[in-house]
């Protein structure tokens, strides 16, 4: 039996009971949620024949009973996936043990295996990753949530709208303007969300032009400045290859920015013929070298995969500076 995977899957089966006992709570917190926002509709029935500032104060207090019932639903959500990629993985290290234990030792005479025959790790990171990413793209296909509570709220202020419009027009005005800049930024938001989640640009286009698109999003969402820069022919890559960089490069720029408090970043990516060089240069506070990024996997488990390798170092102006180099199969040229 091999020690470590013993311990991981202890660890494993620790942090599973937790996110149950953390699923519980939050379920329990959603019901007294969901009956809140009942007596909130309730209130806003009622006030419907009387309209005007009680109609309006009463649909507010719905809204917003509703969005904290949604936004504890979508904390679940988060709890149940984490809960399934990990119930995935304890899985995996547990056939992992089995065959370990299993397999028959070599005589004393014989070499021992070569590594091709033993339980590769690689494979365990990569079926991590790949259940990652088949979640992502399962909660980028729903996007019940958010979508939900937004059109909720769209027909609540609409039916304002409609009953203000006899006895204030200028006021129904006033919510029908509230109401197309709510429909719009909703719109905005959803799209930012869908593109962070899976960005479908990236099975089109490729790497490049799916990180500028990826960094502007940042920009506007965060109010950061990121300067990027890709030099030498960039092409396409294989399509597993070209997820991990996304996802290696999405997962960093996030941790500067929400973990190490990073107001100014330099990104660039220089394409040789047999490798990839990444360069992301930060202020902010100092971090661990290979700590645990968003996506659950550390930077050195994501460049494993790629057989990659990375140096992090803090500069004399107390910038950040990450430098990885990724080796690339040749592929043809980047389709315009």
């Amino acid at each position: 039996m091999a020690p470590g995977l013993a311990s991981e899957a202890a660890h494993l089966r620790a942090e599973i009971k937790e996110l149950e006992m953390l699923g519980d709570s939050t379920q329990t917190e959603i019901t007294r949620l969901q009956q809140r926002e009942d007596q909130a509709k309730s209130r806003y029935n009622a006030a419907k024949p009387a309209g005007g500032q009680e109609l309006v104060t009463a649909a507010d207090e719905y809204i917003a009973a509703q969005g904290r019932r949604m936004t504890m639903e979508s904390q679940l959500a988060a709890l149940n996936a984490k809960r399934k990629l990990l119930d995935r993985v304890l899985t995996l290290i547990q056939g992992a043990q089995t065959q370990l234990r299993d397999a028959p030792a070599p005589p004393a005479a014989t070499p021992p295996p070569a590594p091709s025959e033993r339980f590769d790790e690689s494979k365990l990171l990569q079926a991590v990753v790949d259940t990652q990413e088949e979640e992502r793209r399962r909660i980028a296909r729903q996007v019940h949530d958010g979508p939900a509570q937004a059109m909720a709220n769209v027909v609540l202020q609409s039916e304002i709208s409609e009953r203000l419009y006899e006895v204030d027009p200028q006021r129904s005005r006033q919510e029908l303007a509230g109401l197309r800049v709510m429909v719009n930024k909703t719109l905005q938001e959803l799209r930012g969300f869908i593109f962070e989640l899976r960005p479908m640009i990236l099975d089109d286009l490729g790497l490049v032009p799916t990180l500028r698109r990826y960094i502007q999003t940042l920009v506007d969402k965060h109010s950061v400045k990121i300067d990027f820069a890709s030099n030498g022919r960039d092409r396409r890559l294989a399509s597993e290859n070209e997820v991990a960089i996304f996802r290696l490069i999405q997962d960093s720029l996030i941790e500067r920015i929400e973990r190490g408090e990073a107001r100014d970043i330099s990104l660039a990516t220089t394409w040789h013929e047999e490798a990839l060089e990444i360069m992301l240069q930060s202020d902010g506070r100092e971090l661990p070298a290979d700590g645990e990024l968003a996506s659950g996997l550390r930077r050195s488990e994501r460049l494993e995969l790629l057989k990659g390798e990375s140096q992090q170092d803090i500069r004399g102006d107390g910038t950040t500076l990450l430098q990885v180099r990724i080796p690339i199969r040749a592929a043809a040229p980047m389709a315009t």
